[in-house]
């Protein structure tokens, strides 16, 4: 999930707000309950997982309803693989362990129509961006699904969030590779953003593509201290892993494009090397 100061206009990334229930007024006290029950149960697995947990919160995002942590989505199906996953000790940075499999490898991407045409300019430009680098992965675009019928192994949703702090979300990415691997099922772009701030085509370009390296298996740059963020905060191995990528730095590299809250909308030479290095 990538985030903007409204004061410093900056593309930060900020833990997901405070923790809340959404239960029916019409709901029995035995389904409140239980819901609450199944809330508890998954937050105390991603506790396990190493996540912060502390501002978890239930929503509902890409038709599905989940945990948003940190700056991640998951399903409680995906945190019930996220629990089963044993990784060694806490290595030091870039990928999880699950990473894109059957290389090399065809990945359709779309776009929702009600993020206009700066969202449709943006994905072109993102697919560019990644295609250009000769991977073993090439993407494509292909038509959005109907009635929310996904029709892309990566889909681009919109949704709405209000400013929240001094700050407001830009993308929300919906986890990491799974353990077929298979990338994570997308992202969304808030449109509140859009209305708010009028972001360049290279902003939302680079924002996208900092939710495709999540989806085929980055973590932040300096996921050990987030410092691009201003904090001193280990987000931990998350038991999808923290490997190191052979070749680039070990320390929190200021412009790549992966940083917690860094502003580059554009690849720098270690995030090439590490996407050359994996696929």
């Amino acid at each position: 999930m990538k985030k903007r100061s409204l004061l410093s206009l900056f593309g930060v990334i900020l833990l997901a707000a405070s923790i809340f229930i959404s239960c029916e007024k019409e709901s029995t006290a035995i389904e409140e309950v239980s819901e609450h029950v199944i809330f508890k149960e998954a937050l105390s697995k991603l506790e396990k997982a190493h996540f912060k947990t502390q501002n978890a919160r239930q929503i509902e995002f890409m038709g599905e309803t989940g945990i948003a942590v940190e700056d991640m989505f998951f399903t409680l199906e995906q945190i019930d693989e996220l629990s089963q996953i044993e990784i060694g000790p806490n290595q030091k940075q870039y990928r999880t362990t699950n990473l894109v499999t059957g290389l090399p490898r065809l990945i359709t991407v779309s776009v929702d129509p009600s993020l206009g045409t700066l969202g449709s300019n943006a994905l072109d430009a993102m697919i560019n961006m990644y295609n250009s680098e000769n991977l073993q992965l090439t993407f494509q675009r292909v038509a959005f699904g109907l009635k929310g019928k996904n029709q892309a192994a990566i889909e681009v949703t919109e949704f709405y969030e209000l400013e929240s702090g001094g700050f407001i979300t830009l993308g929300r990415a919906a986890g990491f590779p799974t353990r077929k691997g298979d990338p994570a099922k997308g992202f969304g772009i808030n449109s509140r953003w859009f209305e708010l701030l009028n972001p360049s085509l290279a902003e939302v370009t680079g924002t996208m593509a900092h939710e495709v390296g999540h989806c085929i298996g980055f973590r932040h740059t300096d996921y050990m201290t987030r410092e691009s963020c201003g904090q001193n905060v280990n987000e931990g191995s998350a038991r999808v892993g923290a490997i190191h990528i052979s070749g680039t730095p070990t320390v929190s590299d200021a412009t790549s494009l992966m940083q917690s809250c860094g502003p580059a909308n554009n690849f720098n030479n270690n995030d090439k090397i590490a996407l050359d290095v994996l696929y």
